[in-house]
């Protein structure tokens, strides 16, 4: 049986990057019920309820199960907070081997997201024998592509998932190890 426990511990400078507890629930509920958050986090685009969020983090406990990655809980160290998830993703038919994040609202503008996404794309690339990785981000979702641009992601193609429009980010390796 998976235990969460042996999920990597990343440690930036003001955050910590984990695994998943039950007792994340409450925070992560509270972050998937916010309307923005569930319009470009959710295939319906509709907050999530209690019920929903459950089975949200049961998703990303079982993705670590199955695949020996996913997303990582985010949190403050300074203060132990829950700021939102960040990592690798790749459920079964997807674009590639995404990096991706959500942010509790609370947490905007601070540069979590960018401090985040690169401890979780610097583990990402030490881990496995990629030579890119991918962000699946929704056209109108302009502050994940503009947190894409400084990760140094271009465009390469656009897609649909879940009947929206998203356009396909990408890094190689070589570009990632560079910036």
């Amino acid at each position: 049986m998976f235990d969460p426990r042996e999920t990597p511990r990343l440690v930036t400078e003001r955050l910590i990057l984990r695994g998943w507890r039950e007792d994340d629930l409450d925070a992560l509920a509270a972050m998937m019920a916010d309307a923005e958050i569930a319009r470009f986090l959710t295939d319906d685009q509709c907050p999530l309820d209690r019920a929903g969020s459950w089975r949200h983090l049961a998703l990303l406990v079982g993705h670590w199960a199955l695949r020996g990655y996913g997303l990582f809980a985010v949190e403050e160290k300074a203060t132990g907070a829950f700021v939102g998830r960040v990592g690798a993703w790749q459920p079964e038919c997807w674009v590639g081997f995404e990096l991706g994040w959500g942010l509790a609202r609370a947490h905007w503008g601070k540069g979590y997201a960018q401090e985040a996404a690169r401890a979780a794309g610097d583990w990402v690339f030490r881990s496995f024998g990629l030579e890119r990785i991918v962000s699946l981000i929704h056209v109108d979702n302009l502050r994940s592509q503009a947190l894409a641009r400084r990760l140094g992601m271009a465009v390469r193609a656009t897609t649909l998932h879940a009947g929206m429009a998203h356009d396909i980010w990408e890094i190689s390796r070589e570009a990632w190890a560079r910036r």
